[in-house]
């Protein structure tokens, strides 16, 4: 189907380590929580404030409390045993939060990789308990077997051609998720999200991964991990 949903993968006191990383510094450096009626940790909104994309802003991604929870040991053994060899994933970390209204129109983030996609997966990771209501990820069944991914890439495409077409029939699907909960899916997977319709931010991050075999020695962008000791 292009995905896979597996809950309870990590620990959800490192999970919300890493939450009140990303609320501390959203209270802290934008001024953006209401700490006024509610409690920080609570990541409630602050008037109309908006969310925003924090990707690649280093005192959060690369937080160590943070990369506790990116590059736990146990993704990096799923992964391991995923690709039967030695994991690596992208040094670049990317960090979503969304307010109320806001929300992800459909895409896949093939096109933005198609220069190193081969056995790429993206790992998402909600940093709370979130309904649909919050604004969680969804995914479309089976368009990663979708025809266009082999063409010539248009670097400013975000859906392969055929979707327009495959879209009336398409098949969405998401859920609700607790802290702790991950989603795999295939680089090529078409994705959005719902709507925030909540007072509270909507925070996930999400990683790169890729088996250190097809990279050929040019691990340029990539972590790679020691074998885990099993």
């Amino acid at each position: 189907d292009g995905y896979v949903l597996l809950r309870g993968v990590l620990d959800p006191k490192k999970v919300f380590g890493a939450r009140q990383v990303v609320v501390n510094a959203l209270d802290q450096e934008w001024k953006v929580v209401d700490t006024k009626a509610h409690d920080v940790k609570e990541a409630k909104i602050r008037g109309t404030s908006k969310g925003f994309l924090l990707t690649g802003y280093r005192p959060i991604t690369h937080h160590k409390d943070v990369l506790s929870v990116l590059e736990n040991s146990k993704l990096v053994n799923l992964f391991e045993d995923m690709f039967k060899g030695t994991a690596t994933t992208f040094h670049n970390k990317w960090v979503r939060v969304q307010s109320t209204g806001q929300f992800t129109d459909e895409h896949s983030d093939f096109y933005r990789f198609a220069h190193c996609s081969e056995d790429l997966y993206v790992c998402w990771i909600p940093l709370g308990d979130y309904t649909p209501l919050h604004g969680t990820l969804a995914v479309c069944d089976g368009s990663h077997k979708l025809p266009g991914y082999d063409k010539s890439v248009d670097l400013k495409s975000e859906l392969p051609e055929d979707f327009e077409i495959h879209q009336k029939d398409a098949v969405w699907r998401t859920s609700s998720f607790k802290a702790g909960d991950i989603l795999i899916m295939d680089i090529r997977t078409i994705h959005a999200s719902t709507q925030n319709t909540t007072q509270e931010f909507r925070i996930s991050m999400d990683t790169r991964w890729q088996p250190a075999k097809v990279q050929k020695g040019n691990h340029l962008g990539f972590k790679v991990f020691s074998p885990v000791q099993k």
